[in-house]
This record gives structure tokens, C-alpha cells and sequence, in this order.
């Protein structure tokens, strides 16, 4: 007895293989618009250059820091936008903040945009730029601006003058002013080091049987403290598209950079 093959059956396996791939493209695909929905879902609507999520601006320093944006975009075309939120979990804040600033698209397409935003819970500041205002504002430049004016309101739980004084600064950056950074009149670091180095030396004396010497060689070290660093003046801007209007962002994107402090 020969037995042929059925060539309806044949077909009917490759239909069922082509659906069954089918289906399963379809379900990836399902799975990466549920993602999608539910990263965007994490990232609150914006409310426009103020957005006190998590209560903590009192009303002097909310009008002032939306004064600024507003200057900021007539003036330069620049968009500031500041945030407060209870916190960033389950992501980080730098990674929190970098998701926003894509995903509101603060700074429109010459990517002048410029987000601070507080993190309560994480006691978390992070600054990030855009990719058009990366050069006049470098990483050390942010970060010493939140060192200087932003921290010590915060460590006193007074978010709004904290997050209004830095606003402040990264205007008159921006506006091409001067920006003075002072160093730390006491380095733990350098005294740790300079101690050690004494310690050393005392040690090697004593090894060699060296008379002890009245000079103090040492003498005029230490003289770091007072002194100060001047930002030079940066070109007023002028090249970043002006005013746009409805109050909503304009689809700019971060440099990936800024800085971040906890306090």
C-alpha cells in the first residue's frame, strides 16, 4: 500500500506556523506600547515653566522663578523649566530628570532648555541643560551654582528661595554676567594630605638622626582660602528663536549632561 502525502495538510501546517508568528509579533508588540504608555504615564503632565508637584514653593518664590522663565523666553528664546516632586522612584533622579526634560521637550528645536528639578523624598537637585546651552553652561558652572545658592536654602528645608537663587544665577549666566565662584577656604582633602607629608618627614629625621630645625619649612602653605574664580562674560545669546507662543514646550532634547547634588 503507498501512502502519498496530502498537500492540503501541508499547506494547513504552514498557515498555522504564519498565524502563530503573526500572533507573536502582535503580542511583542502589544508589550512595547504597554511599556511605552506606562513610562510616559510615570512623568506628570507639564503645567508650563513652573510645576510645584509636590507643594513646597511659597508664593514670593513661585512668582519670582516664573518671572525669570518668562524674561528668559522673550529675551533669549530660552525655556527654563523647574519642578518639584515628592520623588523619582522607581528611578533615580539624574535619570528621572533626563526623562522629563525628553519627554516635555523643554528648550524647543534649538534645544535651549534648561530644567532644575527637586526630588523631596530623595533630598535631590539635579540641573540639566540642553544641547544649545551646554557651551555657556558647562557642568562645573551648574554645579557650583547649586553649591553656592541653592544648597544652603535647601539643607534649611527652604526649597522655594533655594530653587528662586538659582534661578537667579543662570539668568545673568545666560545674560552674559559674570559669575563668581569662591573655593573652599578649608579642603579636607589638601590637610589630610599635607599631614601625612609632615608625619613622613618627621619620620625620616628621626631615621637619620637629624638635628631638629628652628625654621619651619613649611612655612607660607595653606594659602588657598579667599580665593576666587571669575567666569568669564559670555556672548549675549540672541540666536535662540525668540518668544513662541501657547506656553508649552518645544519639543527640545537634553545634552545628556548638567550636575546633581544631594543634600
Amino acid at each position: 500500500m503507498v501512502v502519498t502525502e496530502n498537500p492540503c495538510y501541508g499547506r494547513g501546517e504552514k498557515q498555522a506556523k504564519r498565524r502563530y508568528k503573526v500572533l507573536q509579533c502582535s503580542a511583542i508588540l502589544a508589550l512595547i506600547l504597554v511599556l511605552g504608555n506606562t513610562a510616559l504615564a510615570a512623568f506628570p503632565a507639564s503645567q508650563g515653566f513652573v510645576n510645584d508637584f509636590a507643594n513646597v514653593l511659597d508664593q514670593t518664590s513661585r512668582t519670582e522663578i516664573q518671572a525669570i522663565a518668562d524674561r528668559l523666553r522673550a529675551d533669549q528664546g530660552i525655556e527654563l523649566a523647574v519642578i518639584t516632586i515628592s520623588t523619582t522612584s522607581p528611578m533615580d533622579p539624574k535619570e528621572y530628570t533626563t526623562g522629563v526634560f525628553n519627554g516635555w521637550g523643554v528648550g524647543g528645536p534649538e534645544d535651549s532648555g534648561l530644567l532644575m528639578l527637586l526630588a523631596v523624598s530623595e533630598g535631590a537637585i539635579e540641573v540639566e541643560p540642553g544641547y544649545g546651552l551646554e557651551g555657556v553652561l558647562p557642568d562645573g558652572l551648574i554645579g557650583a551654582v547649586i553649591d553656592q545658592e541653592g544648597l544652603p536654602h535647601f539643607k534649611n528645608q527652604a526649597y522655594g528661595a533655594g530653587l528662586a537663587a538659582m534661578a537667579r544665577a543662570y539668568a545673568q549666566i545666560l545674560a552674559g554676567e559674570e559669575y563668581e565662584i569662591a573655593e573652599e577656604s578649608n579642603d579636607p582633602n589638601w590637610l589630610v594630605s599635607f599631614i601625612i607629608f609632615l608625619v613622613i618627614v618627621l619620620f625620616m629625621r628621626r631615621g637619620r638622626r637629624f638635628p631638629p630645625s628652628g625654621g619651619g619649612g613649611f612655612g607660607g602653605g595653606g594659602g588657598r582660602s579667599g580665593r576666587t574664580v571669575f567666569v568669564p562674560r559670555m556672548p549675549r545669546g540672541g540666536g535662540f528663536g525668540g518668544p513662541r507662543p501657547g506656553g508649552g514646550f518645544g519639543g527640545g532634547r537634553s545634552g545628556g549632561g548638567g550636575a546633581g547634588r544631594r543634600f
